[in-house]
């Protein structure tokens, strides 16, 4: 019984065993937080690029803005991009900073804003007799290796979303001839 107790044969692949789930569980966590983040950083680029695109525009159509999906979508490569929602408006900003919708487009074919209503804009944008773009772009993005027995089911699924500010950069507002 002594020698059976001062035995040390077996200790490494004891605390192998006991520590091996947990580093398993922190490397699938980091690539999972890897790939969020990846995909949080095109969420961002791709409606920086297309409220630029636009902005840069002094009349557009929905033809022209429809092809913003395209664009998102080579900005998203190699992740899934088709479930994207991309929601563009034109935003002037009166002599008494008041901040209304020109016109508004969405990929899901219904204008998000009514024309005419109230716009939020941040303060330092907030310059009389200005136009602003507004793009919205928003993903679902799919956990890839889904613990089911650490985390609830709601993670399992996220909306990253982002929106970005530019103004016009040739003439003094961009009008949308059919939105």
């Amino acid at each position: 019984m002594c020698r059976l107790v001062r035995d040390r044969q077996g200790v490494g692949g004891v605390e192998f065993a006991i520590i091996a789930p947990m580093l398993i569980v922190l490397y699938l966590m980091a690539f999972e937080l890897t790939m969020g983040l990846s995909v949080a950083k095109k969420t961002s680029l791709a409606s920086s690029t297309v409220a630029d695109l636009v902005a840069r525009q002094e009349k557009v159509n929905k033809a022209f803005l429809t092809t913003m999906t395209d664009v998102s979508g080579a900005i998203f490569v190699p992740y899934p991009s088709n479930n994207l929602v991309i929601k563009v408006s034109g935003i002037k900003i009166d002599a008494a900073k008041a901040p209304k919708v020109a016109w508004s487009w969405s990929t899901t074919g219904v204008a998000p804003y009514a024309v005419g209503t109230d716009a939020p804009v941040p303060s330092d944008m907030l310059v009389e007799n200005t136009f602003l773009i507004r793009s919205e772009l928003s993903v679902s993005h799919e956990l890839m290796m889904y613990l089911p027995g650490l985390t609830g089911t709601e993670t399992k699924n996220l909306t990253l979303a982002r929106e970005f500010y530019f103004r016009q950069r040739l003439g003094t507002e961009v009008t949308c001839t059919d939105c």
